[in-house]
This record gives C-alpha cells, sequence and structure tokens, in this order.
C-alpha cells in the first residue's frame, strides 16, 4: 500500500484488500494524524472501515499499532504477548455477524442497547465489570489440556532439560529423545505424572529416584470457539480456554431488550449443562454460575417469560423478571426494598387485561403472598406531609419547638416540656391557635397563671397540631428611642432605657468631641390628647448645661422617649485650614491660612514669590467643589443637557466637565501683586491650591482640524495663521465658535461688530479649540406630514380672512 492510500484508508470505498502489516511506521502516524485533525475517535473509525469492507482482524491490528504509536515503544511486546497468549488466531465466519479474540473483547465499548430500566443491563451498558478473564493465574491443576496448549517442562537436579512443548492437533507432545507422549484430555497434575513416569523410563532416569525433580506449567493457553445466541450481538467468538459464561456474555452485549437475565441456558452436546441466573450474582454476588467454556459450547439466552415494573418509593426502581413462584416480597428485594419516605401499607398495581388495563391495591399483609403478572406496574407512594401527633408551643419559653401529641397532655404539661416560661412572658393572656376538621383556624384563649395552678377553665387538653403563643411583655410596648446629634463622637439613635439621664446617652454615644459647648438643648416631645387652636409649639425645648464631668455623682437630667438631644459647637471654633503652592514658587508646599480673609497675593509672598522661569500670565487656582456646588453644577448640566439634546459632540463634553471634582479659577497675578487687596486678589479657602507653571512657548490646535498639533509661539501670527499650521479647518468645523483657552484657564471667543469680526489674541500656552458642527437630524415622514398639513391649514385661513 502507498503513502497516500495509507493517508486516505477512511476515505476509500473498498478497504477489503488492505494489509495492516505491509504498511510502514510512517504511513502509520500519517493516519494517525488524519484522524486526530478530523477529530474521528477509533470507535467512529472502525464502523466507518468495517462498514467499507475492512475485516475485523485486519482493524485489530491496525488498532494495535495505532495505540502502540500513543504508548511508545514499551507497550509493543505487552500488547503482542497479551494477544499471543489470549488466542492465537482470529477467524470470522461465514454464519457470524462478530469474531472477536480476547483483545478485541477487552477493546470493545460496548453501547447502551436496551432500556437501562432494566435490572442487570448496566452490566452492558457501562465499560466498568468488563468480565476478562485473568490471564495471570497459576496453572490450575484441574485445566483439562488440548490441541494448541503449550507446556513448559523443566527437569532440574543431577539432569536438567527445559522445553516448551506444544500440544499437537493429535493431543500429543513431542519430548526430544523421549518421542511423543500424548496428554489431550488429561489435567496438569495427570500429565505431569504421565510426564515423569515416561521420561523416568527412558533418558531421564533420575527422576524415578528423586535426584531430578519435574515442573509442568502452562506457558500459553488455546482459544475455544463459544456460541452466543440471543444477544445483542450474537454470533461466533474466538476466546480463551480460561474464559467463563460471564466473559462470553459480556463479549457477546449481554441480553438483548427481550432477553432473559434469569433463565440462560449453557448447551454442551447438545444438553443443557446449566441454567445461569444473573440475578444470584447481581444480588449476592455469588459467582456460581460463572462455570468455565469449553470448546463448542452454546449459550441460550431466551425471550424472558414475566417481567414487571417497580416504580416509586423503592431504593432501586426499575424492571425485573420474575421467576414462577416468585412474590411481590422478593421483588420488592431486587429493588433494595422501601425507601426512608415510602408509603408501606399499601402498593398499588396496574395491570393488563385482555382489552384494557386495571388497577389492584396490594396490602402489606399480602406481600409474601402476591404473585406478579407479566406486564404488572407497581407504584409505591410517599407518605403523607403531615404529622399525626404533633403540637406547637412558640413565644416567650425557653424551647419553643414542636413536640408529640401524648394522651392527656395539657397547656401546663407542654410548657414544662418547653423548659417553662421566660422571665418577659405576659402571663396574663395566651392564645391556642387549633386546626378544626374543616382545616379552618380558631382561637382558644387561656390565662397562663391559672394554667400552670391546675384551673381546668385554663388548663385545657391539647388537640393534634394546637399552636400555644405565649407573648412577651416587650412585644406589648413600644419601642423608644433617643436621638443625639451635633458635636458627640457617635451621634445616631439609642434606644431608651428606664431611668435615663444626659449623661448616661453622652456617654452611650463616645462623649463629646472637642468642639462641643457646654450648653446642650433638649427637645422633648409635648403629650397631648387634642390641640389647641393658638397651640402651635412642635417640641418642648429643655436647656442644659454640663460640663467634662459625666461621673455618677454628677447632677443628673432625666431622658424621655423621643427626646433630641443637641450638643453645639463653639462658638469661633474652627481647625486649621491649609492649602497648597505648586510650580514655579521659591517654596513649594502647604501653607496654614493665617486668617479667614487671606488672599492670593499674601500667599504667593509667603512662599516667596516666583522663579525666573514662571509663567504668571497662566497661573490659577485649582479649587474643589463643595457639595453644595456639585449639586448646582449637576442641575444646571442637567438643564443644558435638555436644550442640547440633539448636539451629541456637546453632550459628550458636558460628560466629562460633570465628571471633573475641581474648577480652575484664572489669576492675572502681576496685576494682583500690583493691586493687592484688589477684586482680583481672590480671598482663599481651605484645600484650594495655588499653581504658577513654567513658561510654556507652545500654542495647542485641537479639535475639528486637518491635523491636531501644537507650533511654537509667534506674536505675529493670528488664530487663522495657528489653524493653517494644522492643515487648516477640517470639512465639520464651526468656524464661528473657534474659541481660545489661555495657559489660566480663561476662554475667549469670535466677536463681531456688524461687518467686522475680531478674533481673540493668542498668548503663550493657548490652546486653540475649533468645535464641530452638531449633527442635526433631519425631519421624519411623520414629521413633514404634520408641517406641510399644518402650512396648508394655515394658507387656508389667510385666504378666508383676505376674503
Amino acid at each position: 500500500m502507498t503513502t497516500v492510500q495509507a493517508q486516505d484508508i477512511l476515505k476509500g470505498k473498498d478497504l477489503g484488500a488492505i494489509k495492516v502489516d505491509q504498511l510502514s511506521d510512517a504511513d502509520i502516524a500519517k493516519l494517525k494524524a488524519q484522524l486526530n485533525d478530523s477529530k474521528i475517535t477509533i470507535e467512529q473509525a472502525e464502523q466507518i472501515a468495517l462498514a467499507k469492507g475492512m475485516s475485523a482482524a485486519e482493524f485489530t491490528k491496525l488498532k494495535v499499532r495505532l495505540n502502540v504509536g500513543v504508548q511508545g515503544q514499551k507497550a509493543t511486546g505487552a500488547l503482542k504477548s497479551d494477544l499471543k497468549g489470549a488466542s492465537k488466531t482470529i477467524e470470522k465466519q461465514n454464519n457470524s455477524k462478530d469474531s472477536l479474540d480476547s483483545e478485541q473483547y477487552e477493546k470493545k465499548k460496548p453501547q447502551p442497547l436496551i432500556n437501562p430500566l432494566i435490572f442487570g443491563s448496566e452490566l452492558y451498558t457501562s465499560m466498568a465489570p468488563n468480565f476478562e478473564p485473568n490471564l495471570k493465574l497459576a496453572t490450575p491443576l484441574n485445566y483439562i489440556l488440548g490441541p494448541d496448549d503449550e507446556l513448559m517442562v523443566t527437569v532440574y537436579g543431577v539432569q536438567e532439560y527445559t522445553g516448551e512443548l506444544l500440544v499437537s492437533d493429535e493431543g500429543n507432545v513431542n519430548i526430544p529423545n523421549v518421542g511423543q507422549i500424548r496428554v489431550a484430555g488429561l489435567t496438569i497434575e495427570a500429565a505431569t505424572q504421565k510426564l515423569k513416569t515416561v521420561m523416568g523410563n527412558t533418558v531421564y532416569p533420575y527422576l524415578k529416584n528423586g535426584g531430578s525433580k519435574l515442573s509442568v506449567t502452562l506457558n500459553k493457553i488455546r482459544s475455544i470457539k463459544v456460541t452466543v445466541i440471543g444477544a445483542n450481538r450474537p454470533g461466533n467468538y474466538t476466546l480463551s480456554s480460561l474464559s467463563t459464561v460471564f466473559n462470553a456474555l459480556y463479549v457477546a452485549g449481554g441480553p438483548t431488550e427481550f432477553g432473559s437475565f434469569r433463565e440462560i441456558e449453557l448447551v454442551r452436546n447438545n444438553k443443557v449443562e446449566r441454567k445461569i441466573d444473573l440475578y444470584r450474582m447481581l444480588l449476592n454476588g455469588d459467582q456460581s454460575d460463572n462455570i468455565g467454556l469449553k470448546d463448542n459450547d452454546v449459550i441460550r439466552i431466551p425471550a424472558y417469560k414475566k417481567r414487571v415494573e417497580l416504580q416509586g418509593q423503592v431504593k432501586r426502581p426499575g424492571i425485573f423478571e420474575v421467576l414462577p413462584g416468585e412474590s411481590f416480597q422478593q421483588v420488592l428485594e431486587f429493588a433494595s426494598g422501601f425507601t426512608d419516605t415510602a408509603y408501606t401499607a399499601i402498593v398499588k398495581v396496574f395491570q393488563n387485561s385482555d382489552r384494557e388495563r386495571k388497577i389492584k391495591d396490594v396490602p402489606a399483609s399480602e406481600y409474601q403472598q402476591y404473585q406478579p403478572e407479566s406486564g404488572d406496574l407497581f407504584v409505591v407512594s410517599k407518605i403523607l406531609n403531615r404529622f399525626q401527633n404533633r403540637v406547637k408551643i412558640n413565644g416567650a419559653v425557653f424551647r419553643p419547638d414542636v413536640y408529640q401529641l401524648t394522651t392527656g397532655l395539657t397547656v401546663a404539661d407542654l410548657i414544662r416540656k418547653a423548659d417553662g416560661l421566660k422571665e418577659d412572658a405576659y402571663t396574663g393572656r395566651a392564645q391556642i391557635l387549633r386546626l378544626e376538621n374543616d382545616l379552618s383556624r380558631s382561637i382558644l384563649s387561656f390565662d397562663v397563671r391559672k394554667a400552670l395552678s391546675g384551673d381546668d377553665m385554663h388548663n385545657l387538653s391539647l388537640k393534634r397540631e394546637d399552636e400555644i403563643l405565649i407573648s412577651s411583655v416587650l412585644d406589648l410596648r413600644d419601642s423608644f428611642k433617643v436621638t443625639i446629634q451635633g458635636e458627640i463622637r457617635i451621634p445616631g439613635e439609642y434606644n431608651y432605657v428606664e431611668n435615663l439621664t444626659l449623661r448616661d446617652i453622652i456617654l452611650q454615644a463616645g462623649g463629646f468631641t472637642d468642639a462641643a459647648y457646654k450648653n446642650i438643648e433638649i427637645a422633648r416631645l409635648i403629650k397631648r390628647d387634642s390641640i389647641a387652636l393658638t397651640d402651635n409649639r412642635a417640641s418642648a425645648i429643655i436647656n442644659a448645661e454640663i460640663d467634662g464631668d459625666l461621673s455618677a455623682n454628677a447632677s443628673a437630667v432625666t431622658i424621655m422617649p423621643f427626646d433630641v438631644i443637641t450638643v453645639r459647637r463653639k462658638a469661633g471654633y474652627t481647625l486649621p485650614e491649609s492649602v497648597i503652592v505648586s510650580g514655579q514658587v521659591q517654596y513649594p508646599g502647604p501653607y496654614a491660612l493665617r486668617n479667614r480673609t487671606e488672599r492670593v497675593s499674601d500667599l504667593l509672598k509667603r512662599s516667596g514669590g516666583y522663579t525666573p522661569d514662571a509663567f504668571p500670565e497662566g497661573s490659577y487656582i485649582k479649587r474643589y467643589l463643595t457639595v453644595e456646588e456639585k449639586n448646582k453644577k449637576e442641575d444646571a448640566k442637567e438643564i443644558q443637557k435638555s436644550i442640547i439634546s440633539k448636539d451629541t459632540a456637546t453632550l459628550s463634553e458636558l460628560d466629562k466637565s460633570s465628571k471633573r471634582e475641581f474648577v480652575k479659577v484664572p489669576l492675572d497675578l502681576i496685576r494682583i501683586m500690583n493691586n493687592p487687596g484688589s477684586i482680583d486678589d481672590i480671598v482663599l479657602r481651605m484645600n484650594d491650591e495655588l499653581v504658577v507653571p513654567k513658561f510654556d512657548g507652545q500654542v495647542r490646535i485641537s479639535g475639528a482640524v486637518l491635523l491636531e498639533s501644537q507650533v511654537p509661539y509667534n506674536p505675529k501670527n493670528s488664530l487663522r495663521d495657528y489653524v493653517n499650521n494644522a492643515g487648516g479647518f477640517s470639512g465639520e468645523s464651526w468656524k464661528k465658535k473657534s474659541y481660545v483657552i489661555y495657559a489660566n484657564g480663561k476662554a475667549a471667543t469670535r466677536k463681531s461688530f456688524l461687518f467686522f469680526k475680531s478674533y481673540p489674541k493668542i498668548l503663550p500656552g493657548s490652546e486653540i479649540v475649533v468645535p464641530q458642527k452638531p449633527q442635526r437630524k433631519g425631519m421624519t415622514t411623520t414629521e413633514i406630514v404634520g408641517f406641510t398639513t399644518g402650512l396648508a391649514s394655515l394658507s387656508a385661513i389667510l385666504l378666508s380672512i383676505l376674503k
């Protein structure tokens, strides 16, 4: 076979002429690569090859060589040895559908051919229990020798001899200088004794007086032919002579959908040698039926006679085969019995009659006697989700739970079962929630103290599903709160308790802050049954003075429920506020404000003034927004969005600006330093940052220009000159809306008066921004129709007026 043929082996139409032995290792490697590229498994390739005429024997050889490619050269000897030891030849007969040696059934993966609910089918639908014969056993003494067996005969001692002797077709072994000795039909033990006698009488006399010893072992095992009928894969099989009934059944795929698992026949010499019941092995692990096979044995699997199905609350639901004389109790044992939640009093049986179905109830007393009929469906129901003797107790007891209802159980008995009442139990009245016969609910009330004292009017007898509810006195009260706020370490709401004082609540709140003022205000709820027309008070205000002494000996101010306590800040108490100077100054860094009116000029003097390379015209203050300013900015952004909802570019800019946590306040430092204290000299506030940049001799051009860039500053250039340096305006530019952002953050736009246009002056560090024209959507068909209709109506009205 050529390499091309090897690569395209699965593409050929007729694979019957392929000889795997003629393929080189390179051909096998290329074939393996082809299978990997096509994502075809070995099993799929086998189906394709057999369908196109390749013999099972040739594909077995091919599979071995493919496996060798995966497992390496060490696997080669092991595989060949297994093949040689398990079966010497592989034959395919005309009347067989499969011909597998031991290696074949070792590798063959069974497919799920029958209903998985059939008990025992898992043996043949999974790869776990493959029942392959164990070829690594000591030589069985009762093994019957036959043609093709190979014996290892060893003489050791005074005389020595070692030989591998093949049993011929006539049943003889040939020993040099001794001759032929018939061993077929003998056990290993009997053959050993015969060889010892014959060899001792010829050239090995020391075997007779013990000077030499003889060892006879089985070196290689012959193959036998077995026929399996009624299986999923019926046919003639070549197996190892050590194979058993279970091995053969596994190779043949087990019984079919309608095959029996319990009356399998082993036919030997035209007589039923044994009937095999697989349930003995499946239920008890009993392998007494797993007897050895002989050449030309036939395993016949007849159709089942009686089968029933068991569903519902059993441990192993399924379809079970029933032999004559077996009862439902035995079927239940096949299913491993009931589950813990099974209703065991009655089992329902659905049966088939000649014309229709019928149902029958089998009580537990008849499980042993009831004889199932073929086709019966047994359904085991679940027990009811209800209790026949349950009572409950909840509320102010130590062990609220469910309890057993015993004869004569009373309210007092159940309270004692629950370890008694809690200290907060309300004993004046409790309730029994009772389930009536029609499943409605009713309430019975009783006095807990009288019930515990034995008063029959209140110590009521309990019934099934009664529930006692004992309230807590805490459940019958409002949950009172007290609020403390202001200069306190842990402000918030606290639970009110009796005899709570002002010092107690301050202590619970972690005490005063350093800024706390000793004058404390208490707002108290005004209790009144009605409101007078002239009474508009919201609360009563109580003022109290308290110093830092929170000891128990200090005078106490009693706190009432719902009081709101406010601890005010000391007048004029402020923490030092800091600002930052950065950039080109002599001493950059943080500075604490000396007073509330300190200005930019004061801070610049404190920082030593700016350095020679500073650019005062580009200075600005980076000011962080307060919460109020952020809210105003957000409101303004929403208003702007509603106005310019169709301008996507402007909306994008708005979103960017709204995310900034600060604003840039432009400064004119030269004017400020020349006129300190003027309106330009801004008053600083906490966290302000004065930024004095380094001189920037560039001008940036961005936006709707052909090439965003920055160019050196030239005082002679105008805005258009700089834009031309960036390639000029783009097609989407909005020229008249161009603007300039100066280094200090100030912006300027084009101005026009009559026919005169004035462009802003360009300074070092400026940025020229050319915005993009907004993309306005055209009118839709509906809008056009509406517009023209309105215009026509207006025209008609005008004409009628003119007439």
